[in-house]
């Protein structure tokens, strides 16, 4: 119920306004009763509400004046009980009050009545973000970039409070709450149309799955983004049809396997993220012996990428792996990686890559130290598990730095800031090398070395222009929105990247006319950016884009003949 504050109060302070009321009346009736005298010395008695006027005073102060005639000495006797018994009543009102307010559930309640009517007041689309953590922080500034609205919910009351320390908290309704609970998760606007999406990156990765179940038969239409690492409950969360896992190993694994096969594409990828621009150096990693240290979910992955590329590979790790026998196969070493003796039994003096993929950033340091005395020139790739650290990773010379938190929030931010550039990601992952250089040259040339990205629908709200030409019938070339509006003969530094037309998606696209519906997305520089949104929502711009003439009003065409 939106009013349970209002009835916490009634109920904690039911028994002192009882008690209140109980000594007014008694009081009030004392001395409506005993009777007084005037001040020519005849008998009176003090009207109901003369005696509420008293008593009233009385109660709150003992310093006041007699009214409306001197007490007699009956009358002063009863005020003077009156005063030990009002005073004590309001004592035990105003303490009851005190612990009232400061009751956790009455402040609760409090919060989750500002809560939800701060949620209700949201008017654009926003997003549902699931604990206060370094990841999702940086998730929320990247959507305050882009301006999207987010709600923000965590079990742990001090968690929230370091939260509304930031200067990101402003606007962001944020409450104290289980968020694997229904109601929670309803008091956050998930019933709400503009609802589209909730991140959920919780550790106990059981949680997420939770989280997508209940999304499902909340709203459907609402979409997850989920952590997974477990095979069970990844296959578990896409049953749900609209939740998103993200496993961060399998996404670096991926990464390894490019850089075996196309490294050009691992510097679309930067770009597409921000993280670097196309002059970024490529990874090109050597072929030959590697040796992992850390072997669990994370390993097995690394396993099959090496295994598909036939690169022979050794897993160092402590822990018990599976059944393997770890005596007779060589591939399997349980031992301490941060040994010297481990690391020559594994062949380090030979491997020309070492992977360091353990917990602790610290024993990590530690394995990469020792590794690079036994073998200076081995390529060294470590994973960082604190982002805070990082200066000291970066010291010690390492040739592929990885974070999984990085990886989270790049992943979990494109997709919901950037779906076309997330779709463009996904499908140019599966290009090979020759295409990811072409393109790469093509937008240094044409463009610059650091390109912006931007989308544009063809509809009535986006297009206004194009829309209407197109629902008239007539042809429209994507080759018009490359045009200048200095001079329609030249183009402007811009490349179509994707088309995305239903379930038909085209990369690169060129000699294509424009459908209503579709999604385009743009490399380009600052002006042509400005241009593509004019010729695309002006009939006056679209028209000289079209056939390099001003159109004319039918304005100044009716007032000028």
């Amino acid at each position: 119920m939106s009013d349970n504050a209002f009835w916490i109060i009634l109920q904690k302070l039911r028994a002192p306004l009882l008690v209140i009321i109980t000594t007014y009346s008694i009081a009030i009736l004392g001395m409506v009763l005993i009777p007084g005298m005037d001040d020519k010395g005849n008998v009176y008695h003090l009207t109901f509400f003369d005696a509420f006027y008293f008593v009233s005073y009385m109660a709150s102060t003992i310093g006041f004046g007699e009214a409306p005639y001197t007490f007699t000495y009956a009358q002063r006797l009863w005020v003077t009980l009156c005063i030990y018994i009002t005073v004590v009543g309001w004592f035990y009102g105003i303490g009851a009050l005190v612990t009232a307010v400061t009751d956790k559930t009455l402040k609760f309640e409090l919060m989750r009545n500002r809560f939800r009517k701060k949620v209700r007041e949201i008017r654009d689309d926003f997003v549902i973000i699931l604990g206060y953590t370094y990841v999702n922080l940086e998730i929320i500034k990247r959507f305050h970039a882009t301006n999207m609205e987010v709600v923000l919910i965590d079990e742990d009351e001090e968690k929230i409070s370091y939260f509304l320390l930031e200067e990101t908290s402003q606007d962001v309704p944020v409450m104290v709450g289980n968020a694997l609970l229904t109601e929670t998760l309803q008091d956050a606007g998930i019933l709400l149309p503009n609802c589209k999406a909730i991140v959920s990156l919780f550790k106990n990765e059981e949680n997420n799955l939770r989280i997508s179940i209940l999304t499902r038969f909340l709203n459907p239409k609402v979409k997850v983004m989920a952590k997974s690492t477990y095979k069970d409950i990844t296959t578990s969360i896409l049953d749900t049809d609209i939740a998103k896992p993200i496993n961060p190993f399998e996404i670096f694994a991926t990464r390894v396997d490019i850089a075996l096969e196309s490294p050009h594409i691992l510097v679309l990828e930067n770009w597409i993220y921000g993280n670097s621009d196309l002059m970024d150096k490529a990874i090109f990693l050597p072929k030959g012996k590697y040796i992992v240290c850390g072997y669990g979910r994370f390993g097995k992955l690394l396993q099959s990428k090496f295994e598909k590329h036939n690169l022979e590979s050794v897993f160092i790790d402590e822990k018990r792996i599976g059944s393997i026998d770890m005596i007779e196969n060589k591939k399997f070493i349980r031992a301490n990686a941060d040994d010297k003796e481990t690391l020559l039994n594994a062949g380090v003096k030979e491997a020309v890559g070492l992977i360091v993929g353990t917990q602790n950033d610290i024993d990590n340091l530690s394995i990469i130290i020792t590794a690079k005395k036994l073998n200076p020139n081995i390529y060294l790739i470590a994973r960082e598990n604190t982002m805070q650290d990082i200066s000291i990773f970066q010291s010690a010379k390492i040739d592929w730095l990885f974070m999984f938190e990085k990886i989270l929030i790049n992943k979990t931010s494109l997709a919901l800031t950037y779906p076309l550039k997330n779709r463009f990601l996904k499908l140019i992952l599966k290009k090979d090398e020759k295409w990811a250089k072409k393109v790469i040259r093509l937008l240094r040339v044409k463009i610059n070395t650091n390109p912006i990205m931007v989308s544009l629908k063809i509809n009535e709200n986006d297009s206004y222009a194009i829309y209407n030409e197109l629902l008239n019938g007539n042809n429209i070339p994507i080759e018009v929105l490359l045009r200048s509006l200095t001079n329609w003969r030249e183009n402007n530094r811009v490349i179509p990247l994707l088309i995305n037309r239903g379930s038909e998606e085209i990369l690169v696209p060129k000699n294509i006319d424009l459908k209503i519906g579709d999604e385009i997305l743009f490399a380009c520089d600052e002006k042509a950016k400005d241009e593509i949104e004019l010729i695309a929502s002006n009939i006056y711009e679209l028209y000289y884009a079209m056939y390099g003439e001003e159109k004319e009003s039918p304005i100044l065409k009716k007032l000028f003949g």
